[in-house]
């Protein structure tokens, strides 16, 4: 299939093309390592906490959000040593707090339903969406249930506990500052100031894709959006988000755990800048007449990066895997997000294991499967955006509209 119109010209090949197989592993099989239970490890020291004696492991994870975690704990608990870079300590607010009903399953695959259940998310029932039309429409039914509100910093902080407990050392506050082969792998310098090494590095660093590109990795970027954020104190959010758009882009709100709302605004960043979207004043003059009958004085606002983009690798040979927002991360109207993320972390804790093995087959065949869900990706939000006509002379939407128009 030819690429899709929005990747750059010069490209050396189109973005879904079948590589050429690697070459399985024919020596003698990995002895196999013993399964651990989420209950084996009982854990000693305060969560997050560096256990500073240990610097080698079997695979360093670079970030600690859901893919990240998600692909720690499943290779934790199959035997592997492993170690979790985070450079937050889940202290401030996060975007994100949509899981769709999809999540569900991944949950409790993952073994972690039981700790997602107390945090207490709020059942999400739909969204009311007001795109392409003046009247307003819901999303209410799912095979899997409701969907959930959640607090993301509390989520996320939650699914790197449970990949402590099953046997990963996660460590908070610490950036990785350069990665670099060494030895059988990798040593990665610390903020810390301390190194530590492994066979096979994960990229999970999200959006920015920190790992990847430093590995010469390329980042097709296939827009410019940005979502200009506030938080809103809310008594009662309600089970609906909104979605509804405007000539500057699209709003979303919703609820953000417990007596608080997020609003943000959906645009590009050079329309953010030259609008002047990101202060208070002109953020709250360009509300929807939905959207401003929900949300009130939200605050200071920030610019959370939501471009999407697709990480391409160009050779092989080293031992790394992205996962999660780093390998491929879609415009928020399209994507399931988090339900994602999870799904993904169980195909990548595959491909690490190969490796591990001196397989790259299983990894070139999870770079094959997310080029394939890229490009229908690519499609399927072209369709999205060619569904409003009502601004066609609005910057926003025609950049939109010249894409559906050539494909």
């Amino acid at each position: 299939m030819a690429p899709h119109p929005e990747v750059p010209p010069g490209r050396r090949r189109p973005l879904v093309e079948g590589r050429t197989p690697g070459h399985r592993r024919t020596g003698p099989p990995r002895r196999p390592r013993a399964r651990r239970s989420s209950t084996d490890r009982r854990l000693t020291l305060p969560f997050g906490v560096a256990r500073a004696e240990v610097t080698d492991f079997d695979v360093a994870v670079v970030g600690g959000g859901p893919a990240g975690s998600a692909t720690a704990r499943r290779l934790a608990l199959d035997g592997y040593r492993v170690v979790v870079l985070e450079r937050s300590r889940f202290s401030t607010p996060r975007v994100g707090e949509s899981l769709s009903p999809a999540v569900t399953p991944s949950l409790r695959a993952l073994g972690v339903r039981e700790p997602f259940d107390a945090l207490g998310p709020r059942p999400s029932y739909g969204v009311r969406s007001s795109w392409g039309t003046d009247s307003s429409s819901s999303t209410l039914s799912d095979p899997h249930g409701p969907g959930w509100y959640v607090d993301r910093a509390a989520f996320d902080r939650m699914l790197a506990s449970a990949a402590e407990a099953a046997g990963a050392s996660v460590r908070l506050g610490v950036v990785c500052r350069e990665v670099r082969p060494g030895g059988a792998g990798w040593t990665l310098r610390l903020s810390t100031g301390g190194e530590v090494s492994a066979r096979v590095v994960v990229d999970a660093t999200g959006r920015a894709a920190r790992l990847g590109r430093r590995r010469d990795a390329e980042r097709i970027a296939f827009d410019r959006l940005v979502a200009v954020t506030g938080f809103a104190p809310d008594p009662d959010p309600g089970g609906f988000g909104l979605v509804e758009t405007v000539p500057e882009g699209w709003w979303y709100c919703a609820p953000a755990g417990a007596g608080r709302l997020v609003a943000m605004l959906l645009t590009d960043a050079d329309l953010a800048r030259s609008g002047r979207l990101t202060t208070s004043s002109e953020w709250a003059a360009r509300l929807g007449p939905r959207t401003a009958e929900r949300v009130g004085p939200a605050g200071t606002l920030r610019v959370v990066p939501a471009r999407s983009h697709r990480l391409h690798r160009r050779e092989f040979t080293e031992p790394w895997v992205a996962v999660g927002d780093a390998a491929f991360a879609v415009d928020p109207i399209t994507g399931d997000g988090v339900a994602k993320a999870l799904r993904g972390a169980a195909d990548a804790a595959g491909a690490v294991v190969a490796l591990l093995g001196g397989d790259t087959g299983p990894l070139r065949a999870y770079e094959d499967a997310l080029d394939r869900e890229t490009t229908a990706y690519l499609h399927r939000r072209a369709d999205f955006y060619a569904a409003e006509d009502r601004w066609p002379d609005a910057e926003f939407w025609r950049r939109r509209h010249a894409v559906a128009a050539r494909r």
